[in-house]
């Protein structure tokens, strides 16, 4: 298997010895893409032609694809190969080893040339219209940061996780009041909004820390977004991810994937993300009483994740869970994960 993958990447890649010590492929392309799909990924022969099928699908054009693989060793490069012989618009880039899901991340949008960005992953999908409609409302309202829409969350055997919010957004011209909703989010469920999985400026992300290695990464950068700018909202569901069960994965197991060869705590504790998230508020450019007001969020948020985490741990030993039961009943300690 190795020999074989070798020789489809030698085919796939042209270029040697770059600043990040990489290989790419450039697909040809005669004007700069207004698009770019950041698609990280290792050993994704299972549901990567799903993505690029959707991606071949799409009723706009004017994008690229750009892929960063982890040194996978199955077929992954090949299915890259094919897919640009059918005219999908794919940057291949091959990292020589793997250098963890969090670099990887970083490195497509590094190497994006788009005016918009979209990181995907290698198992997720879009409707047709997806990037037609995202970019109609992008190109309308230049002042916004990004665009969302609902998706939904569907497992190997075919089930489907979806839900609708109708409420407050993101739409609000105020940054302390985007970042206590977006807070908000955080403790809410998963379904109602994706935002890192979400079309946005290029340039707006790039001003930001990226994906760093902290508990909850994904969170942490969507309140540093938060404060960058509003967001519009498409009202239907054209993302589809796949869903995995991270509850009883251990903390080696989140660094080894994340970040390999270091042995960082990457299991949620509450305390780690809120400091976190107060973090990005202190750095900010807010005002002492916008950040207070912030600030007085994330505290909200340490709250309710701690009952959450007594409602779960008495759940699991019966009996005095029932104390905690209103709480769930109104939605308010379900789906804290965006996974």
């Amino acid at each position: 298997m190795k020999s074989v993958q070798n020789s489809i990447s030698s085919r796939l890649n042209v270029s040697d010895g770059s600043a990040i010590h990489s290989q790419t492929r450039f697909h040809r392309q005669s004007l700069t893409p207004l698009v770019s799909f950041g698609v990280p990924l290792y050993n994704a022969e299972r549901y990567l032609p799903r993505l690029f099928d959707s991606l071949l699908a799409q009723d706009y054009s004017n994008f690229e694809v750009v892929v960063s693989d982890n040194a996978s060793d199955d077929r992954t490069p090949e299915i890259c190969q094919n897919y640009i012989r059918r005219g999908l618009p794919v940057r291949y880039h091959r990292n020589p080893s793997n250098i963890g899901q969090i670099d990887n991340f970083n490195c497509v949008l590094k190497l994006s040339r788009g005016k918009y960005f979209r990181w995907v992953g290698s198992d997720d999908w879009f409707d047709a219209s997806y990037t037609r409609k995202c970019v109609e409302q992008l190109e309308a309202r230049p002042d916004i940061v990004g665009v969302t829409t609902y998706q939904d969350h569907i497992t190997d055997e075919g089930n489907r996780y979806y839900q609708e919010y109708t409420g407050k957004r993101l739409e609000s011209p105020i940054p302390h009041l985007r970042f206590r909703q977006m807070v908000w989010f955080m403790t809410a469920h998963y379904g109602y909004i994706d935002p890192i999985y979400t079309m946005m400026h290029r340039e707006m992300l790039l001003k930001t820390h990226k994906i760093r290695p902290v508990p909850r990464m994904d969170q942490v950068l969507s309140v540093e977004i938060a404060l960058l700018g509003a967001f519009e909202h498409i009202p239907e569901c054209l993302s589809h991810r796949r869903r995995e069960d991270f509850s009883r994965t251990t903390s080696k197991a989140l660094s080894d994937r994340y970040q390999p060869g270091t042995q960082k705590n990457l299991i949620d504790p509450i305390v780690g993300v809120a400091s976190a998230f107060g973090a990005v508020v202190w750095a900010s450019d807010l005002k002492i009483l916008e950040k207070l007001l912030c600030l007085e969020a994330i505290v909200g948020f340490a709250g309710k994740r701690m009952w959450r985490k007594m409602y779960l741990q008495a759940r699991e030993t019966g009996g005095s869970a029932r104390r905690f039961l209103p709480f769930a009943a109104k939605g308010k300690l379900v789906g804290t994960t965006v996974q």
